[in-house]
């Protein structure tokens, strides 16, 4: 295969086939064996146990409210496994079962979409025995259809549905009114618009004035099919035909239709293949190809709304602060924001904090809104780095100016940075014994405040550098006026490195110019003025090069930076603050009794 070919079917990056080239998984660039790239990706899988590659299911117990749901589907999953039945056929009973005991008649559409329905007796007679137990608060539909597909599945296509009380929160802030139309754009089996019925429905709106105003899309063909009938079995007077659910891709959808409202929960960090990355450029152009998924559904959500309308999405808390969501927090604040609210870790499989986020498609130029419980001005985030949605209460902006204001430098010019090195297979190349081929090799956890304690360090390799999957300039690692610090985790933890030690990629390095004094800079980066504008300006567990070159390294008379840097230079395996550096640095800043204890509390 040609390279070009490979890039595209398997979705990997060029960087990615030359460093297989230089490692000599492939034998021929320019020719490329189907087997050479296979057998890459079954090695890969194995030793990363990546989750895109999970076919493991988990129930998503988040989801539902009613917790006995979480049985019936556990016994269902168990008799698929059983009696080897496919998800199609699992789901295609159990909407025949719903529909049945409602008396409802079975639109064609579900075997044109499920295909025929299973023969297997044994599994049917086991299946009929269950007691499905469905209230309209509950999406039973979805959460079984979340539980029979892999968590790889759902996390290359950004699929995870909302719990109820989530949707439910932003369903209460809405007004909904008849013939204002309604768009939940990436459906899923349609919680969104399942709440919205019943709101209205309780407000004695007229069930097909209801349905008429409400539309899902989605790309999934069976998530579109759940959501139908999620609605059809609202009530025995909607008609199958008039419900305004359709596999459509939101982004590029050419109806012209205009809506009232936009709500629900866009897909987060979507993978597009390449030609779907080319398309996207086509049609919005290369700002747009290169966001993240849910940024290009609140862009989209403005082309399809009527001036005055509302957007209500979930939104992961990456919205608030990553660099890379700058271009999308500048558009929305053209708009009148309603509410930002946090919510926490609300989904099952996501390991991020979301949040709750409405805007109105009316443009200010001053508004203030509520932040979760504070009213804040919008256009106050305007002069925050990368334009971030972060807020920090009095005390803590008096401390970061004091910190802006006191004469300082940053680690910019002749500071080299560099990423620890990654082996592509630690199993391989780590050991767990000292030889006299191999060295120490720093990782994340080797790192404490302030110093390294070599004698914890339980790794070593046989420094080879061609062949290892990425890795700096060997020079990087041996310069002795170093600090190392950990790349994951939010709280900042740095450590004087001075014997040229290498360090795996859980632990990056910063490379100091020789007039820089190592153990001053170290005791700063450590302290807990740091740590407060790290948190205050970019609240992420991600510690990056452009966080670091921003902090404040403040400049005192000679003799305080040179008695800071002794007595870090003379900490042993520390992981709390040293309280004598903090001292130094509080009082030479004119930090005042409150702002003193207002740190030590906090941190």
């Amino acid at each position: 295969m040609k390279l070009k070919e490979v890039l595209n079917k398997y979705n990997i990056s060029d960087a990615t086939i030359r460093n297989w080239k230089k490692l000599n998984y492939i034998k021929d660039i320019n020719n490329i064996q189907v087997e050479e790239i296979e057998a890459v990706l079954k090695h890969k899988t194995g030793v990363r146990r990546n989750k895109r590659n999970s076919s493991k299911s988990i129930i998503p117990t988040s989801y539902i409210e009613d917790k006995k749901i979480i049985d019936i589907i556990t016994n269902i999953i168990d008799l698929k496994e059983k009696y080897n039945i496919s998800n199609n056929e699992i789901i295609h009973e159990t909407i025949i079962r719903l529909l049945k005991d409602r008396n409802l008649n079975i639109p064609n559409e579900i075997e044109n979409v499920l295909g025929s329905r299973t023969d297997e007796e044994e599994f049917l007679e086991s299946f009929n025995s269950i007691k499905l137990e469905y209230e309209e608060d509950n999406d039973f539909l979805g959460c079984l259809y979340m539980s029979l597909l892999s968590v790889g599945e759902k996390d290359i296509d950004g699929i995870f549905y909302t719990p109820y009380k989530v949707a439910k929160k932003i369903v209460e802030s809405i007004n909904f009114e008849k013939d204002k139309l309604v768009l939940d754009p990436g459906c899923g089996s349609a919680n969104f618009l399942i709440q919205i019925f019943k709101v209205m429905h309780n407000n004695n709106v007229n069930t097909a004035d209801i349905v008429k105003c409400l539309y899902g899309y989605d790309t999934d063909e069976l998530a579109v099919l759940l959501a139908k009938v999620n609605i059809y079995i609202l009530d025995k007077n909607i008609i199958w035909d008039n419900i305004n659910i359709y596999k459509k891709d939101y982004l590029y959808d050419k109806s012209n239709i205009k809506f009232d409202i936009v709500i629900g929960n866009p897909p987060w960090g979507k993978k597009y293949l390449r030609d779907e990355k080319k398309k996207l450029k086509d049609k919005y152009g290369l700002v747009f190809s290169k966001m993240d998924s849910f940024a290009q559904f609140i862009y989209r959500s403005f082309e399809v709304m009527n001036d005055g309308g509302i957007l209500g999405f979930v939104l992961p808390s990456s919205f608030l602060n990553i660099a890379t969501h700058e271009y999308i927090r500048r558009f929305v604040l053209k708009y009148k924001i309603d509410y930002i609210q946090k919510i926490g870790r609300e989904f099952e499989e996501v390991v991020t904090d979301v949040l709750i986020f409405k805007v109105e498609k009316v443009s200010v130029s001053d508004n203030e809104f509520l932040y979760d419980d504070v009213k804040v001005n919008q256009t106050s985030f305007l002069n925050n780095p990368y334009c971030s949605f972060l807020i920090t209460d009095d005390i803590s902006k008096g401390i970061i100016n004091k910190i802006k204001k006191h004469k300082s430098f940053h680690l910019k010019d002749g500071v080299e940075y560099a990423l620890g090195i990654v082996t592509g297979d630690n199993g391989k190349y780590l050991s767990n014994e000292k030889t006299n081929d191999n060295e120490l090799i720093i990782s994340g956890k080797d790192i404490s405040r302030y110093n390294i304690n070599y004698d914890k360090v339980s790794k070593f390799i046989v420094f080879d550098k061609d062949s290892f999957q990425q890795v700096a300039k060997e020079s990087l690692y041996r310069n002795k006026n170093k600090i190392v610090y950990k790349f994951i985790g939010k709280v900042l933890c740095f450590a004087a490195e001075t014997k040229g030690s290498l360090t795996l990629n859980s632990a990056n390095i910063i490379c100091l110019p020789k007039e820089y004094d190592l153990y001053y800079i170290t005791a700063i980066l450590n302290s807990r003025i740091t740590q407060l504008y790290f948190e205050d300006t970019y609240n992420t567990h991600k510690v990056l090069k452009n966080h670091i070159q921003s902090f404040y390294i403040p400049i005192f008379e000679e003799e305080v930076m040179k008695k800071i840097s002794d007595i870090c230079k003379n900490i042993k395996d520390e992981n709390n603050y040293c309280e004598e550096i903090e001292e130094l640095v509080y009082s030479n800043l004119k930090l005042t009794k409150k702002e003193i204890e207002y740190l030590k509390n906090r941190f």
